[in-house]
């Protein structure tokens, strides 16, 4: 009996859980900042306690998971309203590389080794430090970086050169079923479609994925 209790909780703990994440939106783990992981963290352990310890009333476990989702909801309100509020909650990024020079004292203030910071500069794609003007800590934890002029990316700009619009490809076939929702957004018919794929010799049921870009120029992946 206990066994199929444990099931239960378990059961009901999953969708309490799924359903305060949705309410409360969590980002990204990356993106998520100090308040995001412990609010995340503490209704985790709870929901987890609650399935495996058959002593603690559900009501109770729920209860907790509630007020946590509440409270983090309340939060991210007062963070989009008060900019004072959102550094209080957030905290506010930190200039860890200024002009290619080292902050230290802000190394220590974000709590982080010069090691930590040629790791993070490693990541990417920079292997001289004396490639980056600027690095700053987010409130998230990562690091941008901003390198010097001679080591930036050129772009088309640079050349006074205006490409084409692109736009989004979408996908009309994935593992050979046709997407017929996304048809209309893709400004394609499944007649065309189809006869776009015999033209090329290929099967609907063989592609792994097909997209079409903007110009409704056909993408074929086989499987």
């Amino acid at each position: 009996m206990e066994f199929v209790y444990i099931i239960v909780l378990s059961l009901v703990s999953v969708a309490i859980l799924f359903i305060l994440t949705k309410l409360i939106g969590f980002r990204q783990i990356s993106e998520m900042s100090f308040f995001d992981y412990v609010v995340g963290i503490s209704i985790g352990s709870i929901a987890a306690e609650m399935a495996t310890n058959i002593d603690i009333e559900w009501w109770k476990g729920t209860t907790a998971m509630v007020i946590y989702a509440v409270v983090g909801i309340l939060f991210s309100v007062l963070s989009q309203k008060s900019t004072k509020m959102r550094k209080m909650i957030s905290g506010k990024p930190i200039i860890l590389i200024d002009n290619g020079k080292i902050i230290r004292s802000n190394l220590k203030k974000a709590r982080i080794e010069i090691n930590d910071l040629l790791t993070s500069a490693r990541g990417n794609g920079y292997f001289n430090l004396s490639d980056i003007d600027y690095a700053i800590m987010e409130t998230t934890g990562k690091i941008s970086f901003l390198p010097v002029p001679l080591k930036r990316q050129l772009n088309p700009k640079d050349f006074n050169f205006a490409p084409e619009k692109e736009g989004l490809c979408i996908n009309v076939i994935i593992d050979g079923h046709i997407m017929e929702e996304d048809l209309p957004n893709a400004k394609i018919s499944r007649e065309e479609l189809e006869r776009q794929i015999r033209n090329q010799g290929k099967r609907v049921e063989n592609i792994m994925l097909a997209t079409v870009d903007l110009k409704k120029q056909l993408t074929l992946y086989e499987k």
